[in-house]
Protein backbone atom coordinates (compact mmCIF):
# COMPACT_ATOMS: atom_id res chain seq x y z
CA UNK A 1 0.00 0.00 0.00
CA UNK A 2 1.32 3.11 -1.14
CA UNK A 3 0.64 5.39 2.28
CA UNK A 4 0.55 9.30 1.77
CA UNK A 5 3.77 10.76 3.28
CA UNK A 6 5.81 13.92 3.79
CA UNK A 7 9.62 13.02 4.30
CA UNK A 8 11.61 16.10 5.48
CA UNK A 9 14.84 16.67 7.55
CA UNK A 10 17.74 14.64 8.09
CA UNK A 11 19.55 12.01 10.60
CA UNK A 12 17.83 8.86 12.53
CA UNK A 13 14.67 8.35 10.62
CA UNK A 14 11.26 8.43 12.84
CA UNK A 15 7.76 7.79 11.42
CA UNK A 16 5.47 9.81 12.58
CA UNK A 17 1.55 7.93 13.20
CA UNK A 18 -1.74 10.32 13.38
CA UNK A 19 -4.41 9.19 15.86
CA UNK A 20 -8.26 8.15 14.50
CA UNK A 21 -9.74 10.19 11.79
CA UNK A 22 -6.49 12.66 12.12
CA UNK A 23 -3.97 13.34 9.13
CA UNK A 24 -0.29 13.63 8.77
CA UNK A 25 -0.82 17.07 9.29
CA UNK A 26 -1.35 17.16 12.62
CA UNK A 27 2.51 16.79 12.78
CA UNK A 28 3.51 20.42 11.23
CA UNK A 29 3.96 22.02 14.59
CA UNK A 30 6.47 19.58 15.78
CA UNK A 31 8.47 18.63 12.43
CA UNK A 32 10.11 21.94 12.72
CA UNK A 33 11.18 21.32 15.56
CA UNK A 34 12.98 17.63 14.77
CA UNK A 35 13.90 18.49 11.18
CA UNK A 36 17.31 19.86 11.92
CA UNK A 37 18.34 16.42 13.89
CA UNK A 38 15.63 13.59 12.07
CA UNK A 39 14.56 12.68 9.13
CA UNK A 40 10.83 12.49 9.56
CA UNK A 41 8.48 10.80 8.07
CA UNK A 42 5.27 11.94 8.50
CA UNK A 43 2.77 9.35 7.20
CA UNK A 44 -1.58 8.86 6.80
CA UNK A 45 -2.62 5.35 8.05
CA UNK A 46 -4.53 3.62 5.47
CA UNK A 47 -8.15 5.00 5.27
CA UNK A 48 -6.94 8.43 6.57
CA UNK A 49 -5.96 11.64 5.11
CA UNK A 50 -5.01 11.00 1.40
CA UNK A 51 -3.94 7.35 1.94
CA UNK A 52 -5.76 4.16 0.06
CA UNK A 53 -8.92 2.87 1.58
CA UNK A 54 -8.86 -0.67 3.69
CA UNK A 55 -9.54 -4.02 2.05
CA UNK A 56 -13.60 -3.98 2.17
CA UNK A 57 -13.37 -6.70 4.55
CA UNK A 58 -11.62 -4.85 7.11
CA UNK A 59 -12.25 -6.10 10.49
CA UNK A 60 -11.38 -2.94 13.10
CA UNK A 61 -8.23 -3.93 14.04
CA UNK A 62 -4.95 -2.63 14.70
CA UNK A 63 -3.22 -5.35 12.57
CA UNK A 64 -3.75 -4.44 8.93
CA UNK A 65 -2.33 -0.77 10.14
CA UNK A 66 0.56 -1.95 11.50
CA UNK A 67 1.04 -4.64 8.12
CA UNK A 68 1.06 -1.74 6.04
CA UNK A 69 3.20 0.91 7.97
CA UNK A 70 5.75 -2.29 7.74
CA UNK A 71 5.17 -2.73 3.83
CA UNK A 72 5.70 1.07 4.01
CA UNK A 73 8.90 1.07 5.20
CA UNK A 74 9.86 -2.14 3.12
CA UNK A 75 8.87 -0.19 0.11
CA UNK A 76 10.91 2.79 1.22
CA UNK A 77 13.89 1.29 2.29
CA UNK A 78 13.71 2.50 5.86
CA UNK A 79 14.96 -0.49 8.08
CA UNK A 80 13.97 -0.51 11.28
CA UNK A 81 13.58 3.02 12.03
CA UNK A 82 12.29 4.87 14.80
CA UNK A 83 8.48 5.41 15.35
CA UNK A 84 6.16 8.01 17.52
CA UNK A 85 2.44 7.90 17.04
CA UNK A 86 -0.51 9.55 19.10
CA UNK A 87 -3.77 7.63 20.00
CA UNK A 88 -4.63 4.89 17.47
CA UNK A 89 -0.95 6.23 16.06
CA UNK A 90 0.32 5.38 19.33
CA UNK A 91 -1.39 1.54 19.59
CA UNK A 92 0.04 0.63 16.08
CA UNK A 93 4.14 1.73 17.11
CA UNK A 94 3.22 -0.23 19.92
CA UNK A 95 2.57 -2.89 17.80
CA UNK A 96 5.24 -2.32 16.20
CA UNK A 97 7.54 -2.32 18.76
CA UNK A 98 6.46 -5.81 19.77
CA UNK A 99 6.58 -7.35 16.31
CA UNK A 100 10.21 -5.78 16.30
CA UNK A 101 10.07 -4.21 13.30
CA UNK A 102 11.22 -0.78 14.80
CA UNK A 103 14.53 0.93 16.59
CA UNK A 104 12.16 2.42 19.31
CA UNK A 105 8.36 3.28 19.93
CA UNK A 106 7.46 6.19 21.58
CA UNK A 107 3.47 6.34 22.23
CA UNK A 108 0.96 9.59 22.89
CA UNK A 109 -1.56 8.66 24.56
CA UNK A 110 -2.14 5.07 23.06
CA UNK A 111 -5.71 3.66 22.77
CA UNK A 112 -5.99 0.07 24.19
CA UNK A 113 -5.65 0.54 27.49
CA UNK A 114 -8.91 1.12 28.98
CA UNK A 115 -11.31 -0.19 31.01
CA UNK A 116 -14.79 -1.69 29.62
CA UNK A 117 -16.09 1.57 30.75
CA UNK A 118 -13.91 3.49 29.66
CA UNK A 119 -13.67 2.09 26.13
CA UNK A 120 -17.68 2.83 25.73
CA UNK A 121 -17.03 6.32 27.03
CA UNK A 122 -14.43 6.77 24.32
CA UNK A 123 -16.92 5.41 21.87
CA UNK A 124 -19.59 7.47 22.44
CA UNK A 125 -17.67 10.68 22.40
CA UNK A 126 -15.89 9.65 19.08
CA UNK A 127 -19.37 8.93 17.48
CA UNK A 128 -21.02 11.54 18.73
CA UNK A 129 -18.51 14.43 17.96
CA UNK A 130 -19.00 12.66 14.32
CA UNK A 131 -22.70 12.74 14.56
CA UNK A 132 -22.79 16.45 15.63
CA UNK A 133 -19.53 17.63 13.37
CA UNK A 134 -21.62 16.08 10.61
CA UNK A 135 -24.46 18.35 10.80
CA UNK A 136 -22.35 21.49 10.85
CA UNK A 137 -22.13 22.75 7.59
CA UNK A 138 -18.16 23.71 6.64
CA UNK A 139 -18.53 27.66 6.55
CA UNK A 140 -20.70 27.48 9.84
CA UNK A 141 -18.09 25.38 11.71
CA UNK A 142 -15.17 27.98 10.23
CA UNK A 143 -17.71 30.58 11.69
CA UNK A 144 -17.33 28.98 14.70
CA UNK A 145 -13.86 28.03 15.32
CA UNK A 146 -13.47 32.05 15.17
CA UNK A 147 -15.00 31.81 18.49
CA UNK A 148 -12.50 30.92 21.37
CA UNK A 149 -15.78 30.10 23.56
CA UNK A 150 -17.07 27.64 20.83
CA UNK A 151 -13.93 26.80 19.81
CA UNK A 152 -13.17 25.02 23.04
CA UNK A 153 -17.05 23.65 22.65
CA UNK A 154 -15.88 21.63 19.95
CA UNK A 155 -12.61 20.87 20.44
CA UNK A 156 -11.87 21.05 23.83
CA UNK A 157 -12.18 17.19 24.93
CA UNK A 158 -9.12 16.74 22.63
CA UNK A 159 -6.98 19.95 23.12
CA UNK A 160 -5.57 21.70 26.48
CA UNK A 161 -5.01 24.46 24.92
CA UNK A 162 -7.69 25.38 21.35
CA UNK A 163 -6.67 29.00 21.52
CA UNK A 164 -2.68 27.88 20.68
CA UNK A 165 -3.86 26.49 17.19
CA UNK A 166 -4.94 28.34 13.87
CA UNK A 167 -8.71 28.04 14.06
CA UNK A 168 -8.21 26.80 9.99
CA UNK A 169 -5.98 24.12 10.95
CA UNK A 170 -8.28 23.10 13.53
CA UNK A 171 -11.22 23.31 11.59
CA UNK A 172 -8.65 21.26 8.05
CA UNK A 173 -8.14 18.53 10.83
CA UNK A 174 -11.62 18.23 11.98
CA UNK A 175 -12.61 17.41 8.35
CA UNK A 176 -11.78 13.96 8.99
CA UNK A 177 -14.05 13.30 11.98
CA UNK A 178 -17.07 15.28 10.48
CA UNK A 179 -17.13 13.13 6.87
CA UNK A 180 -14.87 9.99 8.16
CA UNK A 181 -13.61 7.46 5.86
CA UNK A 182 -15.07 3.79 5.58
CA UNK A 183 -13.16 2.43 8.45
CA UNK A 184 -14.20 4.87 11.36
CA UNK A 185 -17.68 3.25 12.12
CA UNK A 186 -15.77 -0.21 12.37
CA UNK A 187 -13.07 0.88 14.09
CA UNK A 188 -15.44 1.87 16.81
CA UNK A 189 -17.64 -1.27 16.38
CA UNK A 190 -15.00 -3.18 17.26
CA UNK A 191 -12.62 -1.36 19.84
CA UNK A 192 -12.66 -4.35 22.07
CA UNK A 193 -9.89 -5.45 19.23
CA UNK A 194 -7.58 -2.48 20.38
CA UNK A 195 -5.72 -4.54 23.19
CA UNK A 196 -2.15 -3.90 24.55
CA UNK A 197 0.27 -5.22 22.59
CA UNK A 198 2.85 -8.29 23.30
CA UNK A 199 5.93 -6.64 25.84
CA UNK A 200 8.62 -5.92 23.92
CA UNK A 201 13.07 -5.32 24.09
CA UNK A 202 12.46 -2.61 21.67
CA UNK A 203 13.04 0.56 23.74
CA UNK A 204 9.91 1.98 24.23
CA UNK A 205 8.56 5.51 25.78
CA UNK A 206 5.36 7.25 26.45
CA UNK A 207 3.85 10.58 27.12
CA UNK A 208 0.33 11.19 28.68
CA UNK A 209 -1.39 14.26 28.37
CA UNK A 210 -2.25 15.78 32.25
CA UNK A 211 -5.59 16.80 31.01
CA UNK A 212 -5.91 14.07 28.52
CA UNK A 213 -10.44 14.24 28.62
CA UNK A 214 -10.73 11.22 26.36
CA UNK A 215 -8.36 9.02 27.18
CA UNK A 216 -7.32 9.84 30.56
CA UNK A 217 -4.18 9.61 32.25
CA UNK A 218 -5.10 7.16 34.53
CA UNK A 219 -4.74 4.82 31.82
CA UNK A 220 -1.00 5.15 32.02
CA UNK A 221 -1.39 2.69 34.99
CA UNK A 222 -2.24 -0.11 33.15
CA UNK A 223 -0.05 0.37 29.99
CA UNK A 224 3.06 0.36 32.77
CA UNK A 225 1.47 -2.91 34.18
CA UNK A 226 1.13 -4.21 30.28
CA UNK A 227 4.43 -2.70 29.55
CA UNK A 228 7.05 -3.07 32.47
CA UNK A 229 9.72 -1.70 30.43
CA UNK A 230 8.43 1.45 29.03
CA UNK A 231 9.26 4.70 30.38
CA UNK A 232 6.22 6.60 31.45
CA UNK A 233 6.05 10.78 31.23
CA UNK A 234 2.89 12.44 32.29
CA UNK A 235 2.41 15.71 29.44
CA UNK A 236 1.57 18.29 31.97
CA UNK A 237 -0.78 20.67 30.65
CA UNK A 238 -1.11 18.67 27.77
CA UNK A 239 -4.69 16.87 25.89
CA UNK A 240 -5.49 13.93 24.04
CA UNK A 241 -3.01 15.89 21.08
CA UNK A 242 -0.41 17.08 22.78
CA UNK A 243 1.38 18.33 19.33
CA UNK A 244 -1.04 20.71 19.41
CA UNK A 245 -0.98 21.71 22.53
CA UNK A 246 2.71 21.82 23.44
CA UNK A 247 5.17 21.03 20.23
CA UNK A 248 8.17 21.92 21.82
CA UNK A 249 7.78 19.53 24.66
CA UNK A 250 7.02 16.98 22.24
CA UNK A 251 9.76 17.70 20.27
CA UNK A 252 11.86 17.18 23.63
CA UNK A 253 10.41 13.88 24.61
CA UNK A 254 10.69 12.02 20.77
CA UNK A 255 14.50 13.59 20.91
CA UNK A 256 14.93 11.81 23.39
CA UNK A 257 13.34 8.79 22.90
CA UNK A 258 15.20 8.27 19.48
CA UNK A 259 18.54 9.31 20.23
CA UNK A 260 20.89 6.95 18.65
CA UNK A 261 22.25 4.14 20.77
CA UNK A 262 25.39 1.97 20.76
CA UNK A 263 25.00 -1.00 18.95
Amino acid sequence: MDLAHTRTGTGEPVLLLHGITHRRQGWDRVVPLLAGERELWAIDLPDHGESPDLPGDYGGDIAPLADAVEAFCRTQGLDRPHVVGNSLGGLVALELAARGSVRSATALSPAGFWSGLERTYARAILGGAHAALALIPSARLERMLGSPVLRTALVGLLLAHPSRIDPAEIGADLQGLSHPRRSFATMLRHLDTWVPPARSSVPTTVGWGSRDLLLPRWQSGRLRRALPDASVYILPGCGHVPMGDDPALVADLVLAATRPRPA
